[in-house]
C-alpha cells in the first residue's frame, strides 16, 4: 500500500492511452472495452519504487523478471518469470515474491493464484503475494479472493481499483499477518 502511494499518477494515466490493452468483457466505467494501463505500467511503476526505497535504503535486492526453469510433462524446458522478488543479500531465499495482474478476469485469477506457487516452489519464499491493479468496476467492493486451500499454503492477494487518472485509489486485501492471523480489508480508499 505504501508504495502504491508513491506511484507517479502522470505514469498510471498515461497508461490508458499510450501503454494499454482492453477491459474486454469486463466493465470499467459502466462499459465494456474500455482502454486499460497493461502490466508494465504497473510493473516499472512497483520496481522503481521498491528499488529507490529498499534496495537503497535498507540494502534489499529487488529482482524484476527472475527466470526460472522447469521440464514439464512433455519433456521439454518451459521457461517462467516471476515480476517481483524481494530479499535479502544475506539470505538464499526471498522474503517476498509478487506476481502482478491488470483488470484480469477471475480464470485469469486462478490460473496465476496456481502459477505463483510454481515459482514459490524454486524460490521458497517466505511470502508470496498476488497484486492485482484494476480500473474493473466493483473490483474492490466485491474482491474475488483464492481458494482457501491456497490461503492456507500462504497465498495472500491485494486488489488495487483506481480511477483513470489515479487520483482515487481504493483496495480490498485478504492476507496473513505477523501472527499468522487472516485479515480482510475491503473498499479501503488509499488515494487521497
Amino acid at each position: 500500500m505504501v508504495v502504491v502511494r508513491k506511484f507517479d499518477q502522470g505514469t498510471i494515466a498515461l497508461g490508458s492511452t499510450h501503454s494499454y490493452k482492453s477491459s474486454n468483457h469486463m466493465y470499467v466505467d459502466f462499459e465494456h472495452h474500455n482502454k486499460v494501463p497493461r502490466e508494465s505500467t504497473y510493473d516499472a511503476e512497483m520496481y522503481r519504487i521498491l528499488a529507490n526505497w529498499l534496495r537503497k535504503v535498507h540494502g534489499y535486492e529487488i529482482t524484476g523478471q527472475w527466470h526460472l526453469e522447469q521440464v514439464c510433462n512433455d519433456g521439454n524446458y518451459h521457461h517462467y518469470y516471476c515480476d517481483l522478488t524481494i530479499k535479502k543479500p544475506d539470505n538464499p531465499h526471498p522474503d517476498a515474491l509478487i506476481e502482478l495482474l491488470v483488470t484480469a478476469s477471475v480464470s485469469k485469477l486462478n490460473g496465476h493464484f496456481d502459477q505463483v506457487f510454481k515459482y514459490a516452489k524454486h524460490l521458497c519464499p517466505q511470502e508470496v503475494w498476488i497484486v492485482h491493479f484494476s480500473r474493473e468496476d466493483f473490483v474492490v467492493t466485491k474482491p474475488y479472493w483464492t481458494s482457501q486451500k491456497l490461503q492456507d499454503r500462504g497465498l495472500n492477494v491485494i486488489h488495487f481499483w483506481h480511477d483513470k487518472d489515479f487520483r482515487n485509489v481504493h483496495m480490498s486485501a485478504r492476507f496473513r499477518d505477523v501472527t499468522g492471523k487472516f485479515c480482510e480489508v475491503i473498499d479501503e480508499q488509499i488515494i487521497p
